[in-house]
């Protein structure tokens, strides 16, 4: 007789490439029909991120004459909002992959603005006591380290080591769940995919010994486990039994897993059955033109549990769930 844990073991292992080949023309899909509306922030760049993966390292057409004239849109004085800031990631990638140099600069003057030495070392400047600037960080750091001379990235990862080191301490709670911000102890899905992305993707590149960062980040995921809903959502609430499953966090969730067994941070068996069940809840909540439904809408720091509760659901398109569906599809592909 076939045990429980060796069945789950089972079904992962037939799950996953099954549910690989399901929808194969999904991400393509998807990276042809988004962004809707190109932005200088965080979401456009991770979707031309995907559009590269997919095509060979360059952008399409259309969203290299949107880089062009974002790039030519700013101003000389970076900004200041970590969502915008994180945005320069794509103007970082465009110096790799295009050789554009002037993008590249962007992304270095941004980057070097707000780096500062305090007396505790070099710290990122202007971070909210929000798990969404956990990530954001994160991604600046990892797509524009590479720019900037090598005599300055020692302080440029020392500063987003104790950055995210301080937002982790004052947001993870004992149970290994995220509040979403210092004054709302509430477990916000995706901000908890932030929280999880964002550790993830430094431990992947620029903090990859930071022995401290690592154990919560596998805290983190080893509390979402038992949370993960029987059609393979986490809650818009994790926590909340009466909150309704949402989008983007399974999404996001699910990369962070995909991530943490691809560099062995955390072994199989449940993790792999997780996977499995979230990336069938993903296909399930797309359409067949690629519209999405249970996504939450954006989400400012809010004081109560009943603030999360009652933030509006977005069912049609949406650039943000197109965002997080494209690194769920990567994560499935690698």
């Amino acid at each position: 007789m076939i045990s429980a844990r060796r069945r789950e073991l089972l079904i992962a292992a037939t799950a996953l490439p099954a549910l690989a080949q399901a929808k194969p023309g999904l991400a393509r899909q998807l990276a042809e029909a988004y962004p809707i509306n190109a932005s200088p922030g965080y979401v456009t760049a991770l979707i031309w991120a995907a559009q590269r993966a997919l095509n060979g390292g360059r952008l399409p057409p259309r969203s290299q004459q949107a880089l062009l004239a974002l790039r030519q849109s700013v101003s000389a004085t970076p900004p200041t909002a970590w969502p915008l800031l994180a945005g320069y990631a794509a103007f970082a990638e465009a110096a790799r992959r295009d050789g554009d140099s002037t993008a590249g600069a962007l992304a270095v003057q941004a980057l070097r603005a707000i780096i500062a030495d305090t007396a505790d070392g070099p710290r990122l400047t202007g971070l909210r006591p929000w798990t969404d600037d956990l990530f954001m960080a994160a991604l600046l750091l990892d797509r524009t380290l590479p720019l900037l001379p090598v005599a300055e990235q020692p302080r440029a990862v020392e500063a987003l080591a104790s950055s995210l080191k301080n937002l982790a301490v004052r947001l993870q709670r004992p149970d290994g769940l995220f509040d979403h911000a210092v004054g709302s102890p509430v477990a916000w899905g995706r901000g908890n995919g932030f929280a999880s992305l964002g550790l993830a993707l430094a431990l992947a590149g620029p903090l990859a010994s930071q022995a401290s960062l690592q154990s919560r980040l596998r805290s983190h995921l080893l509390a979402l486990l038992p949370l993960q809903g029987a059609d393979g959502l986490w809650r818009q609430v994790l926590d909340d039994e009466g909150s309704a499953g949402e989008l983007t966090v399974t999404a996001m969730s699910l990369a962070a897993l995909a991530a943490a067994r691809r560099h062995g941070w955390l072994d199989g068996g449940a993790v792999d059955a997780a996977i499995a069940r979230a990336w069938a809840g993903v296909l399930s909540r797309i359409d067949a033109n690629g519209r999405f439904s249970d996504v939450c809408a954006s989400t400012p720091a809010g004081p109560t549990l009943d603030f999360y509760l009652q933030r509006p659901i977005i069912r049609g398109p949406d650039d943000r769930a197109a965002a997080m569906v494209l690194l769920a599809a990567a994560s499935m592909a690698t």
